[in-house]
């Protein structure tokens, strides 16, 4: 009797191990990334701080083949060129794929992808800036 129940005892483990492995080895990873979850192509524009100007109009294309276009156009009267373009490549975070970096022609910019909005990020932590001032740019 002993060894009936000792043994009905093994089987329920071992049934029950397998069972969680199978369990285990179904799990799907989460891939609610940015790149895929949200509609981040598109437009998008705002008004940033500046410290030496009274404000920079931001307009940020993101394209579909992962390239972008910026325009920054610095509001002040003093004279020169206020208006400043550039394009290159983006690519999202590795670490963190709600995370957008602009290539080195953007400085290498960091922006949060947002449903309708992307906001501009500390460029080294990736995390918010330390300021209440708005880095938002809103999708058109």
């Amino acid at each position: 009797m002993k060894k009936t129940g000792l043994a009905i005892l093994l089987a329920s483990f071992i049934i029950v191990g397998c069972a969680s492995n199978q369990d285990k080895a179904n799990k799907v990873p989460d891939m609610h990334t940015a790149d895929i979850a949200l509609d981040w192509q598109g437009t998008y524009e705002g008004t940033f701080p500046c410290a030496d100007c009274e404000a920079i109009q931001v307009q940020l294309e993101l394209l579909p083949n992962k390239t972008y276009k910026l325009k920054q156009e610095y509001v002040t009267n003093r004279p020169g060129n206020r208006v400043f373009e550039t394009g290159g490549k983006f690519e999202f975070d590795k670490s963190n794929p709600s995370l957008i970096r602009l290539d080195e022609k953007a400085d290498n910019s960091v922006y949060f992808v947002g449903e309708g909005y992307v906001e501009a990020r500390d460029r080294q932590t990736g995390q918010p800036m330390s300021t209440k001032l708005n880095y938002k740019l809103i999708k058109k």
